[in-house]
């Protein structure tokens, strides 16, 4: 029932993705390095919108978390770019697998996310936190499964 709940309340936010104010875009740019911004700006405005809604739980958790695990924090989804599916297509690949290259890469984000961070120059606390791993994961993770 909490997975079915959850789904519902992902597809809402990604049907009517929240705006993100000027103070909020001011963080992402002060937090992530320039080819970190140009990653979380190829991601769709429903995500980009998620990533900072899972940044401001996350922070409000963790207020003295560093920069690079705030960073892992805003890309924890870069990886669903590769994918390029819209939200009714992301619903399905959910719900019936990787049946297609698309759905595959869909439900691989984290690991093809990690890989855009490395080649990204990214740190290693960045893409273990974008990861759900190391001492920051579990806290993204929470602010993610809300």
């Amino acid at each position: 029932m909490k997975q079915i709940l959850h789904l519902i309340r992902r597809t809402w936010w990604s049907l009517r993705p929240v705006e993100i104010s000027a103070d909020e875009i001011a963080l992402v740019k002060e937090t992530l390095a320039e080819e970190e911004l140009s990653l979380w700006l190829r991601m769709c405005r429903a995500d980009r919108s998620h990533s900072v809604m899972v940044a401001r739980r996350f922070t409000a958790a963790e207020p003295d978390a560093p920069q690079d695990a705030l960073a892992g924090v805003f890309l924890h989804d870069v990886g669903k770019t590769v994918a390029g599916l819209s939200v009714p297509l992301r619903i399905v690949a959910t719900l019936v697998g990787s049946r297609t290259k698309r759905f595959m890469n869909y439900r691989d984000h984290e690991r093809i996310g990690a890989q855009l961070l490395r080649e990204a120059g990214s740190s290693s606390l960045t893409i273990e936190t974008a990861l759900g791993n190391g001492r920051w994961g579990p806290a993204l993770r929470l602010a993610d499964d809300v």
